[in-house]
This record gives structure tokens, C-alpha cells and sequence, in this order.
């Protein structure tokens, strides 16, 4: 397994750009073209903190860590997964061996749609990465997985998927708990709580290839630029 940390310098940049809890389609586009999604760090962070401060919200301490560092980790790395029926945001079954066992190029990552931390960056995240790519972004088959299915709902994710602008080639997943504990679990990526998610995109150029790790946040233009190095491998 090769690992090696990439430095992020916007993450510390000056915040310019205000992401309200319900973050919409019209900030993330307003925000595109300037990758201008870190900035939005310290905002997530504030509004967290006094709204803990109020008392009745969750622990988000991981996620905080994650959204203050300046570093992603890459890696590449095998995995074993089990062949789970899950759910789409059509209510559709879903055969997640058969989503993920594919010749087509594939990003996934693992969100929930009530998080205000680092769900909504790292789905801005891929709606920046494929607004880059343009034409090249519609082989590829872009999978987002509730780790909160029980509240994420076909629906709910129908929602949160108009407001990045999806496109038919970015699918979000759903179903069981237990299953998407398993599958969390095969990914290396399962914590123990929504809570205590950490920001993981997986990539790979196809079926039987080892996949990429990315490890922490990273912006759209250095997610268009990993999958460009694993494209022209």
C-alpha cells in the first residue's frame, strides 16, 4: 500500500464565502469556479460550536478535525465486498456487487444528508469535480452512501441530490443499516457513529484495478486531479 499526504492550502484561506446549514445549489455554484469550498471551513466550525453551545446537538468533533486540516492521505489499497442489496434514491434495489463491479471508472464516498460539517463540502466537492471534467466526468459512475439510511430515505435523497445539480451518472445509495454497516466496514471506513465520520473518497479506473484513497478533504480541483493521474495510468 503506497501512502503519501497532499497539502491543501485553502483549507486556511481567508473565508469569503458563507454556507448556511441548508446549503443550496446556488452557493456551490457560485462558489465553483474559485474552488472556494474550504473557505467555508471556519463557517461549518462557528456555527457548529454555538450550536452546541445551545445544547441537544450531536458531537462533531471528528468532523471538525477533518475540516481544520490542511492535508489529505493517499493511498492505494485492495478491498473484499460483500455483494449487499441496497436501495437508490428512486427506491429502486440496488446490487452494490454489481454497482461497484464495473469497467467504468468509479468515485464513491460515504455521506449522510443531515450533516452540516463535511457531508455538504464533500458533495459540493464532487459537483465542483464534475463540472470541471465536463464531457470526461460522464463515463465516470459517481456513488455517494447514506451512513445514516434509517433517516435517508429515497426521498430525502432525492432532495439533497437536487440541490448539487445531480446528474444521471452520480447515484446515492440507501437500504439496511446493517448491510451499509457492512459495506462501511469492508471500505475501512466505519466508526462506530455518523458522528464520528471521517472524509474518505474512494477512486478506481475499473473492474479488478486497486483502488484510490483519498483520506481527508480535498477540493474539486485536486479530485479532478487524482482522477487524471489514475486515468493515465
Amino acid at each position: 500500500m503506497k501512502s503519501k499526504d497532499k497539502s491543501n492550502p485553502l483549507v486556511h484561506q481567508p473565508l469569503s464565502v458563507l454556507l448556511a446549514l441548508g446549503l443550496t445549489a446556488t452557493s456551490v455554484h457560485a462558489t465553483a469556479s474559485q474552488e472556494t469550498d474550504h473557505q467555508a471551513h471556519a463557517m461549518h466550525h462557528d456555527m457548529s460550536t454555538d450550536a452546541g453551545a445551545a445544547g441537544g446537538v450531536e458531537d462533531h468533533s471528528m468532523h471538525m478535525q477533518a475540516m481544520q486540516s490542511r492535508e489529505y492521505r493517499r493511498s492505494t489499497d485492495s478491498y473484499s465486498l460483500p455483494d449487499l442489496d441496497l436501495i437508490d434514491m428512486h427506491g429502486d434495489a440496488v446490487s452494490i456487487g454489481k454497482l461497484l463491479a464495473t469497467d467504468q471508472p468509479l468515485v464513491v464516498n460515504f455521506i449522510y444528508t443531515s450533516c452540516t460539517t463535511i457531508c455538504p463540502i464533500m458533495s459540493a466537492t464532487f459537483s465542483q469535480a464534475q463540472r470541471q471534467m465536463g464531457e470526461a466526468a460522464k463515463p465516470v459512475k459517481w456513488v455517494s452512501i447514506s451512513i445514516d439510511p434509517e433517516y435517508d430515505t429515497p426521498a430525502r435523497l432525492r432532495e439533497y441530490a437536487e440541490r448539487f445539480h445531480v446528474g444521471p451518472n452520480w447515484q446515492f445509495i440507501t437500504g439496511d443499516l446493517q448491510r451499509i454497516i457492512a459495506l462501511q466496514r469492508a471500505f475501512n471506513v466505519y466508526n462506530g457513529s455518523k458522528t464520528n465520520h471521517r472524509p474518505v473518497t474512494l477512486l478506481r479506473a475499473g473492474r479488478d484495478r486497486p483502488w484510490v484513497r483519498l483520506e481527508g478533504l480535498t477540493s474539486g480541483a485536486e479530485l479532478v486531479a487524482e482522477y487524471q493521474q489514475l486515468a493515465a495510468q
